[in-house]
């Protein structure tokens, strides 16, 4: 697979703020050395903010840094439009219905999650993983 075209769950980017030797983390390491690409939509940014910015997280960042990730993620983030919204559901939560969405109108290689409602679900076209198979997968685990 050359340059793999990625979308992460939140899920992915909170566990690489909190465990910052953790899976997740050497994962985001991996985007920025160019192993893959982080795909984003405005929405998908726009909930990382709203997560990092949570009180829960100020034992890990602060605020302040909290935008600093997320101006980090953008700058690193290929940039695509949010995808459309299907009438059918596709998983039993909206929010993984949104990327897997994202993930398909991106045009993405792999949806990187810890989710088992989406590392279970069956899509044409549609590859999950977690963090620790896809980088396996690139020979980093």
């Amino acid at each position: 697979m050359s340059c793999p075209r990625i979308v992460l769950d939140m899920n992915v980017f909170v566990a690489a703020v909190t465990s910052r030797e953790g899976v997740s983390a050497r994962l985001l390491l991996g985007a920025l050395a160019g192993q893959f690409q982080l795909v984003a939509s405005p929405l998908l940014l726009d909930e990382l903010a709203d997560v990092l910015c949570c009180p829960k997280f100020r034992r890990y960042l602060s605020i302040e840094d909290a935008h600093l990730f997320v101006n980090a993620i953008r700058e690193l983030a290929v940039h695509v439009d949010d995808p459309p919204e299907e009438d059918d559901p596709i998983t039993s939560d909206s929010d993984d219905d949104f990327l897997v969405l994202l993930a398909e109108v991106a045009g993405a290689d792999v949806l990187v999650s810890g989710d088992p409602d989406l590392t279970t679900v069956l899509r044409l076209g549609l590859v999950v993983m977690t963090p620790r198979t896809f980088l396996e997968t690139m020979g980093d685990a």
